[in-house]
């Protein structure tokens, strides 16, 4: 049996998206939405598997990185672009590094909407 939780947040940021043809190459802004899932089999003795307050703490001190700034200056997208993709990975791998003391919880996906009807995934392949 699996348990799965999700959260929602969001960030106001801008970018540019280089070499991706027409008007996204020039700099513009997006009311980023986040919605993050964790899952695992256990729950504590509360009947939890993670506090829902503590992990929106920590998406929280990640989005706080990325709110109102220009992405492109952020160093995690210095090698690749700040695509809806490429943020959807870096939140997954901040968030999943900040999760000391949840051994039995896991990231399994980040979800970024750049806006209503546009949204990317980042899902690692994992053994849940």
């Amino acid at each position: 049996m699996t348990y799965r939780l999700s959260i929602r947040d969001g960030f106001a940021a801008a970018h540019r998206l280089k070499g991706s043809g027409g008007k996204c190459e020039s700099l513009h802004g997006h009311n980023f939405r986040v919605i993050l899932e964790v899952a695992g089999a256990e729950l504590d003795e509360a009947g939890m598997l993670i506090d829902f307050g503590e992990l929106k703490k920590l998406l929280r001190t990640v989005l706080g990185e990325l709110d109102h700034s220009d992405l492109n200056d952020h160093p995690a997208f210095s090698g690749a672009g700040p695509s809806s993709e490429n943020i959807a990975k870096f939140i997954w791998g901040e968030v999943n590094g900040m999760m000391t003391g949840h051994d039995t919880v896991k990231v399994v996906s980040v979800t970024v909407y750049e806006s209503d009807t546009a949204s990317a995934r980042y899902e690692p392949e994992s053994g849940i």
